[in-house]
């Protein structure tokens, strides 16, 4: 069945303050945020006092890596590509993360059909955030079809979505680059009673190149079990998907601005969202991807990922 996300979204509240010599109090640390506060039990004045974040300072110099794995379930080189990216995620646990997009090029679907009334395939893995991107990715990014991925968007040889068979290079080439871009902190305070909680994220801009960056929320879910077309052609009742990418937190598949051409190097902002676990999810088995990314050649600057419980 198809799993609809309820959903909040916050603009970003951080303020930028421009200095010859540094930057100080960058951001508010208890803005005014428009929230679902309902999903907190107790009186909201008592979380805005006691449990907004204050985020250290992020000494990270490591760049992480996001594979987006876009994949369908009736695609019998999908599975393939899947463990590839999975062995490249347990190499590197902390640094590279996975999310699984079920989507086509030009959201043609042929890899994502189902029957709801049929006894196999009868699950919709698609979202439309992961339809955007098979629109926006048709046309002049060598996205052909299933199974092609992306290793934080970023362009080869002319190419930013390639085979699986490039992901381990394009990932080791980013892991030891060391020119981090964008840091990225967060904190997400889950309630059980309320089943539901808030995402704080900070991001601090750690160049002066004149480029817009915005930032996204992925709501991954961990693993399911469900039916998969495997490369000898035989249909698999027990097949495990992992990272199966559920869309972005606020239904914003571009997310929003966290810097614009004018934000010097070392300002923060603080960006506050609230999400309640859709129904029949179990948040001990989601997580977040928080990334950046340049809206000009949308490759990923930095990603994190946020266990939800």
């Amino acid at each position: 069945m198809q799993i609809k996300l309820t959903l909040f979204f916050i603009v970003a509240l951080g303020l930028i303050f421009t200095s010859c010599d540094k930057v100080e109090n960058a951001y508010e640390s208890k803005p005014t945020i428009d929230l679902d506060t309902t999903l907190y039990p107790g009186i909201w004045q008592d979380y805005l006092d006691n449990e907004l974040p204050d985020f250290p300072e992020n000494t990270n110099t490591d760049i992480n890596v996001l594979i987006e794995d876009y994949t369908g379930h009736k695609c019998n080189n999908c599975p393939t590509a899947a463990t590839i990216a999975h062995n490249i995620h347990e190499n590197n646990p902390q640094r590279v993360f996975i999310a699984s997009i079920h989507a086509d090029p030009g959201s043609q679907m042929s890899f994502q059909s189902f029957n709801p009334e049929s006894p196999s395939y009868n699950t919709d893995h698609t979202n439309p955030d992961a339809e955007a991107y098979g629109i926006e990715f048709e046309n002049g990014f060598n996205f052909i079809g299933n199974p092609q991925g992306t290793v934080n968007r970023k362009t080869v040889d002319d190419k930013m979505f390639d085979f699986s068979g490039t992901w381990q290079s394009r990932a080791s080439d980013i892991l030891n680059a060391n020119n981090l871009k964008v840091n990225i902190q967060s904190q997400f305070n889950y309630y059980p009673s309320t089943n539901g909680g808030f995402l704080h994220v900070e991001l601090e801009k750690l160049t002066d190149e004149e480029t817009v960056i915005n930032t996204v929320v992925y709501v991954i879910q961990d693993s399911l079990v469900d039916w998969q077309l495997m490369p000898d052609n035989t249909s698999n009742e027990f097949y495990v998907h992992r990272d199966k990418h559920l869309g972005s937190i606020d239904n914003n598949p571009f997310g929003v601005e966290a810097f614009n051409t004018v934000s010097p190097s070392g300002s923060k902002i603080f960006i506050d969202y609230s999400y309640k676990i859709p129904a029949g999810l179990n948040p001990s088995n989601m997580h977040f991807l928080i990334y950046a990314f340049n809206t000009d050649t949308y490759e990923i600057l930095q990603v994190i990922k946020q266990k939800i419980q």
